[in-house]
């Protein structure tokens, strides 16, 4: 059986004809363990609570063999499918493919990933920052 827990991490794309209409994701690096996802989400607007290093462990779920996160702040956000022993994001006309990597090929801008026991997000912290 295959798994899809591990460090999934970009690793090409290709041109599609279908899905143009999609948006792909923005993700380099993922990290899909125990029902969460751990990744990288750069919070740009001012005012806008935000973790201490960008990176948040978050609620996942799969619809079939796509994998789904609940950001901190709004709806489930699709992530990627799971094809073929890969990641795949599909949109835009593009195929991006993700590949399970070791700990030792992830990418510099995102070894935060890696931190050791991160706690899951609270969700209950609203975006001023107050735990309602």
């Amino acid at each position: 059986m295959e798994t899809k827990e591990g460090i999934w991490q970009f690793a090409y794309q290709e041109d599609f004809d279908g899905e143009k209409d999609m948006q792909l994701n923005e993700h380099f690096t993922f990290l899909y363990k125990d029902g969460t996802v751990t990744l990288r989400l750069v919070t740009m607007h001012p005012g806008i609570w935000k973790s201490e290093d960008d990176f948040y462990k978050l609620k996942a779920k799969f619809e079939k063999n796509t994998l789904y996160y609940l950001p901190p702040f709004g709806n489930w956000a699709k992530l990627a499918s799971f094809d073929n022993n890969h990641f795949v994001d599909i949109g835009n006309g593009k195929r991006r493919v993700f590949e399970r990597i070791s700990k030792d090929k992830v990418v510099k801008w995102n070894l935060n990933i890696l931190k050791e026991n991160r706690e899951l997000h609270n969700y209950r912290i609203s975006p001023d920052g107050v735990i309602r």
